[in-house]
């Protein structure tokens, strides 16, 4: 092989490892900032409080969150989150 040919390979090469970095960090980019934007619905102006926590033992738990003005009781364990209840005012 020449040096042409060589160094034309290193340069396409050197092109898309830039490009691929670049397409890299906008996923990043979309994925952190997804919600945020103005007009995104997604993750919009939704907090999510959590009232109490009591640990059951190893990595499960039971939490009382609150969204929208509505209770629940969700158990968490290393497998996942389960709604476990929706909670009325009143308890």
């Amino acid at each position: 092989m020449d040096t042409e040919t060589i160094s034309g390979a290193a340069s396409t090469i050197a092109s898309l490892l830039i490009i691929l970095g670049l397409l890299a960090g906008l996923a990043f980019l979309a994925r952190r900032f997804k919600g945020r934007l103005p007009g995104s619905k997604a993750g919009g102006n939704m907090p999510v409080s959590i009232l109490s926590s009591r640990p059951l033992g190893g990595q499960q738990s039971l939490v009382i969150a609150e969204a929208e003005g509505q209770r629940f009781l969700l158990g968490i364990s290393r497998g996942g989150i389960v709604l476990i209840s929706r909670l009325d005012a009143h308890e």
